[in-house]
C-alpha cells in the first residue's frame, strides 16, 4: 500500500473536550441514537455522518454547509502542514491496547490493497451523496498491513511519552486516543514498513465510495481525492481479534442432508447464547453451533482442513441444506453479531433455525486474503470500530 501523510482536520478543543464531539461510525447508529447524538451539541460529529435537513431539504447539502460554517467559525482546524495520526485503542478491562496509524492510502493500488468479503449494496449510494456533496473524507476505514509487526514496533518507540490530541471512550469502556507525528523522516520509516500487502478488515463500502468519486471525477494520483482515510492496523498486533457474524434461518430446517459431512456432533445443553458461542470457539476447528427451534443445540466439527468455518458454510453446509449462493444477501440468511440475541429469538420463535460461527484466526484471515480469496459477506468483525470525529480530511489537504 502507499501511505500518505496529510493535513488532518480535527475539532479546534483539548483533547478530552474533542473526544466527546466524536461518534461511532454511521453503520452503527440508527435513527433513534442519531436524534440523541444531534442533541448533545450542534456540533456533534454525526451531523455530518447522519444529516438531517431542516424542512425536508437536502441532507447532504446541509452537511456541507455545516461543515463548511464549523471550518471558519474556527470549530474545526487544519492543521499546518502533513502528518502521520497514531492511533492507540486502551482495551476495556486493561486487556491491552490495539495500535495503529491514521494516514490516507491511495485508491489506485489494487494489488496491494484486498478486500477480503463480498459486500452488500444498500448504503452505497447514500455515501455516495454524501461525499459528492461535501468533498470531505469523514470515515476511515481499518487496513489490516501484512507487516512482520514492524508497525507496532516504530509506534512504540514514538508513543512513549506522547500526550494525546484527542481521547474518546466508547460505550463498551475502550479508550481510544489520536496523537500526531509531522516529522518527515519518521513519516518516510512508517511508508516504508507499510509498503507492503494489506487488507481491508472493515470499510468495504467507504472504500468502493472513495473509488466510484475518484473514477467519476478523474481524480489526480497524489491527491486526497484519489486516497482513502485509513487506519492501519499490523496483522501481527496482539490486540488484534476477529469475532464472528453468527447466521440464522427463518424457518426450521431439516439437518438431515448435513449428517455425511460431519467429523463430530456434540449436544450443547445446560446454558446460553454466550455459553453456546465458546462451546463452538472451543471445538475442533471448523466447527457451526447448529439448533433447529424446539430441538437440542449441538455443535458440529467439519472436516475440511484449513478452511474457515464461515468457507465451510457457504461452500457445504448452505448448498446441503438446498440453499443457493443468492441466499446469502437476499434476505434469505438473516445475520446477528450477538448470540445472546440469536439464542432469544430462537427460543421465542422468532427465527426457526439458529447457525453460530467461531472467531477467526489471524493466521485463518491472513492465509485467505495471500490467496486472493473472497469470503462470504459478513465474515468479519473486527472490535473495537474505530471511530469517527477523530480526525478526517477534506480533498484540498496537501500530502506529504
Amino acid at each position: 500500500m502507499r501511505l500518505h501523510a496529510f493535513q488532518g482536520l480535527r475539532y479546534d478543543r483539548p483533547a478530552d473536550q474533542a473526544g466527546t464531539l466524536a461518534a461511532p461510525p454511521y453503520d452503527q447508529i440508527d435513527d433513534r441514537q442519531r436524534d440523541r447524538f444531534h442533541a448533545q451539541s450542534p456540533h456533534q460529529f454525526v451531523h455530518l455522518t447522519r444529516p438531517v435537513a431542516g424542512d425536508g431539504g437536502d441532507p447532504y447539502a446541509h452537511a456541507a454547509a455545516l461543515h463548511r460554517r464549523w471550518l471558519a467559525d474556527g470549530v474545526v482546524a487544519r492543521e499546518a502542514r502533513p502528518a502521520l495520526y497514531p492511533y492507540v485503542i486502551e482495551l476495556a478491562g486493561g486487556a491491552g491496547k490495539r495500535l495503529g496509524i491514521a494516514g490516507l492510502v491511495e485508491l489506485d493500488d489494487a494489488r496491494g490493497i484486498r478486500p477480503h468479503e463480498q459486500t452488500l449494496d444498500k448504503p452505497f449510494a447514500d455515501r455516495l451523496a454524501l461525499l459528492e456533496a461535501m468533498r470531505v473524507d469523514i470515515e476511515p476505514i481499518l487496513l489490516l498491513a501484512e507487516d512482520g509487526g514492524r508497525l507496532d514496533a516504530l509506534l512504540a518507540a514514538d508513543l512513549e511519552g506522547a500526550e494525546p490530541l484527542v481521547s474518546y471512550q466508547d460505550a463498551d469502556g475502550h479508550r481510544h486516543l489520536l496523537y500526531r507525528i509531522d516529522d518527515p523522516a519518521r513519516i518516510a520509516r512508517y511508508r516504508e514498513a507499510l509498503a507492503g500487502p494489506g487488507a481491508i478488515a472493515d470499510g468495504h463500502h467507504r472504500y468502493k465510495v472513495a473509488q466510484r468519486y475518484a473514477e467519476r471525477h478523474s481524480a489526480a494520483t497524489g491527491s486526497a481525492a484519489a486516497a482513502k482515510l485509513a487506519v492501519v492496523t499490523s496483522l501481527d498486533s496482539p490486540a488484534l481479534t476477529i469475532d464472528p457474524i453468527h447466521r440464522a434461518l427463518r424457518a426450521p430446517a431439516d439437518l438431515g442432508p448435513l449428517a455425511p459431512l460431519a467429523a463430530s456432533r456434540a449436544p450443547f445443553r445446560g446454558g446460553d447464547g454466550r455459553a453456546f458461542a465458546a462451546a463452538v470457539a472451543a471445538a475442533p476447528q471448523p466447527a457451526l453451533g447448529l439448533w433447529v427451534a424446539g430441538g437440542e443445540p449441538e455443535v458440529w466439527s467439519f472436516g475440511g482442513g484449513e478452511r474457515p468455518a464461515v468457507v465451510v458454510l457457504r461452500d457445504d453446509v448452505l448448498p446441503a441444506l438446498g440453499l443457493r449462493p443468492e441466499a446469502a444477501t437476499d434476505g434469505t440468511v438473516v445475520y446477528r453479531d450477538n448470540p445472546e440475541e440469536l439464542w432469544a429469538q430462537v427460543t421465542g420463535g422468532e427465527l426457526g433455525t439458529a447457525i453460530l460461527l467461531p472467531p477467526m484466526r489471524p493466521a485463518e484471515f491472513a492465509a485467505a486474503i495471500a490467496e486472493g480469496e473472497m469470503l462470504p459477506p459478513k465474515s468479519t468483525r473486527f472490535l473495537p470500530k474505530v471511530m469517527a470525529g477523530l480526525i478526517w480530511a477534506d480533498h484540498d489537504a496537501a500530502l506529504g
